[in-house]
């Protein structure tokens, strides 16, 4: 159950039913007229916010990708300031195909930070597409619209789209090589450009209305500043080595924290040992490994990294022996389970030479535990100091046992 509803709370998932949502507000018509003023006016709000956003955490990408979507808020919004004559045969060839080849083009480039050089040729890169645009939006021709529209694909597939069929296929491509790229990357920034290109292309493939567009320009702002705000959240609150909050985190978490509470302090047992023995990288598996094992503790524990090679466990409003027994339980897995150091030069595949080879070293790991009870009267702080107290008596006591205070 835990499973299924992480996955239907992803970003994928979150900005496909965003997507699903709009089309459907807008397919049975469930927004009333008047509104779209008020929308449109808090689409220009929000693609400006985005793009501080993207300014403050220098994000050249997103800063790039979302003056598409302000451009052609604008244009729609002010056609005879900016234009000698905009029709809407010029608006929806022009917009999805500057789109289609500007996502694709700097979606390419490495993300380098907006204030370096990369961030300048991608800069440059956007104002060269948009300022072809601008031209092609004033001086769109009969000839130009027949050429786009020159038939590529069978005609049952003009059901699917209101697009021609160029413009089609290249938004398609598009598409799937930004959703193929971003799958190397865990940064929701690095996967926000897929979802923001599909809002818009929704707009100008299948619907091609003014109203749609505003609401999906809206939408790809507020997917850019979601994955903006989530991955800053992650940086400050999740420690980038074992992938567990920290103890930023941990200290947020007090700030929230009832009157009854355990908390727990694991330190890994002669962990020095393995950063002098086996290097800094072996020792960073050692620190991976066992927080993973934290990460799964029952009874609703909760792990933190505290720094160095110490943890910190926090159950939340539940009884001494259920807290014990699931801190046993985690103990006793990290001590079965061991750590197996693994030639750095092993062959990547086995053959006949190798199986004669020794099996890899199994190394014994294991974690010492300090638990402390909350107190009336005591802040988290002060019992932090208690649990760590009991984990140097757990240390003196011959390591690989739990103490409480």
């Amino acid at each position: 159950m835990n499973g299924l509803k992480e996955k239907l709370y992803t970003f994928n998932a979150l900005c496909l039913g965003a997507i699903l949502a709009i089309g459907s507000l807008l397919y049975f018509k469930l927004i009333p007229s008047y509104l779209y003023y008020f929308l449109w006016q808090s689409t220009f709000a929000f693609l400006v916010i985005a793009i501080g956003l993207s300014i403050y955490f220098n994000k050249s990408k997103l800063f790039t990708l979302l003056l598409f979507p302000l451009f052609y808020n604008l244009a729609l919004a002010f056609p005879n300031t900016f234009f000698t004559h905009l029709s809407g045969k010029a608006f929806w060839h022009i917009a999805p195909l500057s789109c289609a080849i500007g996502y694709l083009l700097l979606y390419a480039l490495q993300e380098r930070g907006l204030f370096s050089l990369f961030g300048l040729l991608r800069s440059g890169i956007a104002l060269g597409i948009l300022g072809i645009s601008y031209y092609g939006l004033n001086h769109f021709s009969s000839n130009l619209h027949t050429a786009l529209n020159t038939p590529l694909l069978p005609t049952f597939l003009h059901k699917i789209t209101q697009a021609s069929d160029f413009i089609f296929i290249l938004s398609i491509i598009a598409l799937l090589f930004i959703f193929l790229v971003s799958l190397l990357f865990e940064a929701q920034t690095q996967k926000a450009p897929f979802w923001m290109l599909t809002s818009l292309m929704f707009s100008f493939l299948v619907m091609q209305e003014a109203q749609s567009f505003i609401l999906f320009s809206l939408l790809s702002a507020l997917i850019a500043m979601s994955a903006l705000v989530h991955d800053a959240y992650k940086m400050a609150y999740i420690d980038t080595l074992t992938g567990i909050p920290s103890r930023r985190a941990l200290e947020e978490r007090f700030l929230r924290l009832g009157s009854r509470y355990v908390i727990a302090m694991v330190d890994i047992d002669f962990f020095k040992k393995f950063n002098d023995t086996f290097g800094h990288d072996i020792g960073d598996d050692v620190l991976k490994l066992v927080a993973k094992e934290l990460n799964h503790v029952k009874n609703g524990g909760k792990a933190f990294r505290y720094g160095g090679e110490e943890f910190t466990i926090l159950f939340s409003g539940k009884k001494k022996e259920e807290c014990i027994m699931a801190l046993e339980e985690v103990r006793e897995a990290i001590f079965r389970r061991g750590f197996v150091i693994r030639d750095k030069n092993r062959p990547a595949k086995s053959s006949k030479a190798t199986k004669t080879n020794p099996s890899p070293k199994k190394e014994r790991l294991s974690v010492s535990i300090g638990v402390a009870l909350s107190q009336k009267g005591k802040t988290p702080q002060e019992i932090i100091k208690k649990a760590d107290d009991a984990l140097y008596k757990a240390k003196e006591s011959g390591r690989n046992c739990l103490i409480c205070s």
